[in-house]
C-alpha cells in the first residue's frame, strides 16, 4: 500500500500539520505502508487560469511547466489531503493545487446515480481512495464543517471514496512547550498512529479510535483563557 500526503499549510515541516501526518504515518508504516508527504510550500504552482487548455487543446498537458509535473496523485493508493484550517476552508495552496488537477478527468459530462451531472473520468479505476487531515487554531469540531462538504464532494467528483477524515482543533497545542501538556499530547500522537494502523490493516478508522481522536484536547473554557493569555503575551 501507497499512501501520499498533500500536505497545504505555508509553514511546511514547522506545521501542525505535518506533526498530525507525521504520526499517522508511523502507525501506518508499521503495517507496511509505504509513505510520502508533499510540501506544497516548497513547490512552485501556478494558480489555474481557466484556459481548459488541458482540457481542449493539449488533453492532460498543462500551459505551466511547473512543478505540478512532479506529483502523480494516481501513484498511491490513499491520497491525504492535509491542510490547516484558514477562513473557514482549506489554504490556498491546497485549493490552487487542487483547481490543477482538472486536467485527470474528461470536459464531457454524463449523469450520476443520483442523477447529478459530473465530469466523466475514464480512469476512475486508478483514483486513490481519499482521507483528510485537518487541524484549526479554533476549540469545537464545527469549524471543520466547510471541509466536510468539500471533501465529500470531492470524493464523488473523483469517483472514489473518502474513507477517513481527522480533524483537530486546539492546533496551536502542539506547538506549546508546557509541560502540563506533554502527556495530553503523546497520547493523541499514539491515537494517530493508532489510526494509521487501521488505516493499513483495514482502509478504515475504528468508531472507538474516531471517538478518541475528537475529544478535546483540554476543556474549552481552559483553551479560551490560555490562547487570549498568549495573544497579549505576544502583543507585549
Amino acid at each position: 500500500m501507497k499512501i501520499i500526503a498533500i500536505n497545504g499549510s505555508p509553514l511546511g515541516k514547522n506545521s501542525v500539520t505535518n506533526i498530525l501526518v507525521e504520526e499517522f504515518f508511523k502507525g501506518a508504516e508499521k503495517h507496511g505502508a509505504e509513505t510520502k508527504q508533499i510540501f506544497l510550500s516548497n513547490m512552485n504552482i501556478h494558480h489555474c487560469m481557466g484556459c481548459f487548455s488541458c482540457w481542449i487543446k493539449t488533453p492532460g498537458v498543462c500551459i505551466f511547466n511547473d512543478d505540478m509535473k512532479k506529483i502523480n496523485i494516481k501513484d498511491c493508493d490513499i491520497l491525504i489531503f492535509a491542510s490547516p484550517v484558514y477562513v473557514d476552508n482549506i489554504t490556498g495552496l491546497l485549493k490552487n493545487f487542487m483547481d490543477r488537477t482538472i486536467y485527470l478527468v474528461s470536459p464531457y459530462m454524463e449523469k450520476d446515480i443520483n442523477n447529478e451531472a459530473v465530469h466523466i473520468n475514464e480512469d476512475k479505476e486508478r483514483e486513490p481512495k481519499i482521507m483528510v487531515i485537518s487541524n484549526c487554531g479554533y476549540p469545537g469540531l464545527t469549524h471543520f464543517d466547510v471541509l466536510k462538504v468539500l471533501f465529500r464532494r470531492l470524493a464523488r467528483n473523483m469517483q472514489t471514496e473518502l474513507i477517513a477524515e481527522i480533524y483537530r482543533d486546539e492546533g496551536p497545542l502542539f506547538h506549546q512547550k508546557n509541560p502540563q501538556l506533554e502527556e495530553v499530547i503523546e497520547n493523541y500522537k499514539k491515537l494517530l498512529r493508532k489510526a494509521g494502523e487501521e488505516i493499513a490493516q483495514n482502509l478504515t478508522i475504528s468508531n472507538k479510535t474516531k471517538e478518541e481522536l475528537e475529544k478535546p484536547l483540554i476543556p474549552y473554557d481552559l483553551y479560551y483563557e490560555n490562547h487570549n493569555k498568549n495573544c497579549e503575551r505576544c502583543a507585549n
